[in-house]
Order: structure tokens, then sequence, then C-alpha cells
């Protein structure tokens, strides 16, 4: 910056990794009339051993903006700059206010001792625009009334570690026929003020909690939320009580997904509303996922399954949109619509197929009741090829029954029940292996490449 004043500079090596140190912290005081900061960060990075991130933080804790680093290794410098002028990606343009002011650094990954410089400057200009904090957007209005919704729930833009800008992402989900999509940037809620503009779609204000220990979305959001859990004086508890508070859903990502997997055990699971059980990029990671999500409906957890792609490239062909779709069945197609759907679970995860499915007349995401320990499942199937229905009591088979091979027609199969206890029904569609009794392979061949559509449980309670 021409005419810079150096607020910070740092020349040294991270310390030696230990279990509890998650983020370095530099303060530094910024004077007033100052009307833009630039951070730089530089360090070698080392894939999966030495991967930092910065953040910058106003006086009052507010996030003004972070930078990433995606790619390979080798020499990277990382730049967040912040202004009434404008901001990087990622960041939050408007009025720098004096005091003093927070770098934090994330140590993503930190398994080895590795040097870094820091630098922080500040620049004024009596001519610079006295812009006000840009409006996070509202996304897109209301584009329907009661009905079924396809739509993404995890995806990247610029704004973190995504290729792609926001308008990128919008015009991909609209070509893949989709109704509503998240944009859930890592820590960032930036992207937000790309949402606006579009009224075919409908756009969640949404963000990703990238831990240490795990990654959730949070959709449905009204103010950015701190997403920085890796100290002992804010938590998944602290984060989900603000999510809440908002009328927004906390949905666990890609649970065994290696350093990425979800380790926050100190998390009650009554505070996670959504769970990824079909993520395009995780393969036999999905059957993990399904199978903890019987474990946690089975132990009481009304945890609604969803899908996600996890897109950062929209133009790669092994994560364009469309492949793995959340769909809803919504009151109305708005944000607050979408967002409510979710919540109450007409929900399935679509890989091919269609479906719904009823218990003694319920919808999923429901309880029925069961007088005299009477149960009747009825699922309803549309599938382009031959497909095998799988229903499942407490996350056990009960039955498997093959649909007819009526390409694109929807056809309803009935399974008859009796129960004792309170317990939970839900359906799976998975592609028909061509065998004569689909009984023979149900549960050796029943995984995430068979899978053509999931539903969400009806709850089930005996009496009237």
């Amino acid at each position: 910056m021409i005419g810079a004043t150096e607020l910070l500079s740092v020349q040294t090596t991270l310390p030696e990794p230990a279990f509890d140190l998650h983020y370095l912290h530099y303060p530094l005081d910024v004077p007033a009339g100052t009307t833009e900061l630039e951070l730089v960060l530089e360090y070698d990075k080392i894939v999966d051993v030495v991967q930092i991130y910065a953040v910058l933080l106003e006086p009052d804790g507010t996030f003004r903006g972070h930078v990433q680093c995606p790619g390979g290794p080798g020499p990277r410098r990382l730049v967040i700059r912040v202004g009434t002028a404008g901001a990087s990606p990622g960041c939050v343009p408007g009025p720098i206010p004096p005091g003093r002011w927070t770098v934090r650094l994330d140590l993503d990954r930190h398994k080895a001792a590795a040097p870094y410089e820091l630098t922080v400057s500040a620049a004024s200009a009596a001519t610079a625009s006295a812009a006000t904090r840009v409006d996070p957007g509202a996304g897109a209005g209301t584009i329907g009334g009661p009905g079924w919704y396809r739509g993404e729930l995890h995806s990247h833009s610029t704004h973190s570690d995504g290729r792609r800008p926001v308008a990128d992402l919008v015009k991909a989900a609209k070509e893949a026929g989709l109704d509503f999509l998240a944009v859930t940037d890592h820590f960032t809620a930036a992207h937000w003020q790309d949402l606006d503009g579009h009224d075919d779609i409908v756009l969640l204000r949404s963000m990703e909690l990238t831990s240490h220990r795990g990654h959730a979305n949070l959709h449905g959001l009204t103010r950015w939320v701190d997403t920085y859990v890796d100290r002992p004086e804010h938590t998944m508890v602290h984060v989900a009580g603000d999510v809440h508070e908002q009328g927004g859903l906390v949905c666990v990502n890609h649970a065994f997904s290696g350093d990425q997997a979800w380790r926050r055990f100190d998390t009650p699971w009554d505070r996670i509303d959504l769970m990824e059980i079909a993520h395009l990029q995780q393969g036999a990671n999905n059957d993990a996922q399904i199978g903890l999500w019987d474990r946690l409906l089975t132990a009481g957890h009304r945890v609604i399954g969803v899908a996600g792609s996890d897109c950062h490239d929209p133009a790669d062909p092994g994560q364009a949109l469309g492949q793995v779709v959340t769909v809803v069945h919504a009151e109305e197609a708005g944000e607050r619509g979408i967002v409510e759907a979710l919540r109450r679970g007409r929900v399935r995860v679509w890989r091919g197929a269609d479906m719904d499915m009823h218990v003694n007349g319920v919808p999923m995401g429901a309880t029925a009741a069961a007088p005299d320990g009477r149960v009747q499942v009825e699922v309803d199937v549309c599938a382009d090829g031959p497909v095998v229905v799988f229903v499942l009591r407490d996350g056990l088979l009960i039955n498997v029954v093959p649909a007819a091979d009526r390409p694109g027609a929807w056809q309803r199969i009935t399974v008859e029940d009796r129960i004792a206890t309170p317990g939970y029904y839900r359906a799976e569609i998975h592609a028909d292996p061509g065998r004569n009794d689909p009984r023979f392979w149900a549960n050796s061949l029943r995984n995430h490449d068979s899978l053509r559509a999931a539903g969400n449980p009806v709850w089930v309670r005996p009496g009237s």
C-alpha cells in the first residue's frame, strides 16, 4: 500500500506441536483515521503437516476477514485487505475502527515447527470513501408454494477455498435444475453480499464451521457466527446456541473424513439438527456415516439425514452439482421455508431415484401412532432403472422388496409390521444387481455405491 505504516512485523518459527495448541494471537494498535489494513502471511506449506490460516478481528472481536491456503505444497503469500473502499475475498468491507485489533493464526495443520513471517500495515487517505458495512443480503425471495424442492447444502466459493465466484456456483446450480443452494464458505459470511439479485433460486445464508476436530455447516443465519471453537471458552455448545437463536440449523459434515472427521465428542447430539449421510466425495465413508446416523436415531436423537457435494469447483466433473441432492417438502420455497422444511424432516437424499414414505399415514420427520402395535409402511418410489426397496426399523433391515421395472413411473411398496416399544422406520432405495433373490446380497452389497435414495425416519409409538 502506498504511504502505508507498518503496525506489526513478526519473523519467527511455529512452536513445537502440542495437542491443545490451535491458535496464535498477535495484538496490534490501529490508529484513528486508518482507511485500510493489509495483512500478509508468508510460509512454506507442507500438505497435512504445516498449513496456516490468517484471521483479522476488530477490537470488540468482530470478524473482518480470513484467508486460507488451498492447493498443493510450496511457498505461500496469503493476503487480507479490508477498508472503507472494499475488501479482498473472504473479508468484510467497511470503516476501520481504531483500537486494539487481533491477528489470529489458525494452525489448521501443525505437525512440525516451521518459519513464517507476518506483517500488518495501515493506510489512511483523506479522500477515502466513507463506505458503510456491506449489507449481508437476504438471499432470494419465495419462488414457489407447497411442494418438493431440490438443492445443494455444501459448496464453496472464492471467499474461502473454492475455485469459482458465487455467481458461477449459482449458475451451475440452475443448470443442474436445483431450486436452492447453500454456499457454505469456511469461517466467513462475506459471500452473503453476493447472494442478492437471483430471483429464480433460493440461496441460503450459510457458512462452514471448520475446526481442528470436525466440520459443520450452519444454515439459515442472519449474522456471522464465531466458529473458532478450538478454545475452551467457546465451544460447539455456544455455536449451536447462537445458530438456534437465529432460527438456523447445525449440520455435521463428512463425519469420517480423516483429519476432518467429527471428533468433537463433547458436543451434545441434541444440539445437532442435520448430518451428511451421503457425501459426493467420501466414498465408503458414507457407509460409516449412515451407521452412525442409525446409532444416533436408535439412541433417541432426532437428527435429519441430508446430502452434500462439498463442491469447490462446479466445472470439475467429480464435483459437479446435481449428482447427490437433498430434496425437501416445503410449505414455501423461500430461505426460511427451506430451513423449516429441513427442520421438520420430510427430506430425502437423491442419487438417481425419488421416494417418499409414510407410516400409518404419517410423513417422514413426524411421529405416528400404532394402535395395537400395528404398523403399515408405505414407500413410494420412482426410478429410471431396476431398484430394490429396503425397509429398516431401528437401524435393522426388516424387509427387502424389488420394485417393478417401470422407468419414470411412481409405484408403492407396502410393508406390514408390529411393534411393542417406540421406535423408528426409514427406507432406502438401491440399484438392483440383477440377481434372482435380492435378499441374498442384501447384507453384503447394500452400500454407498448401490444407494439411489434414502429417506428420513418416521418415529412410531404404540397406542392410539
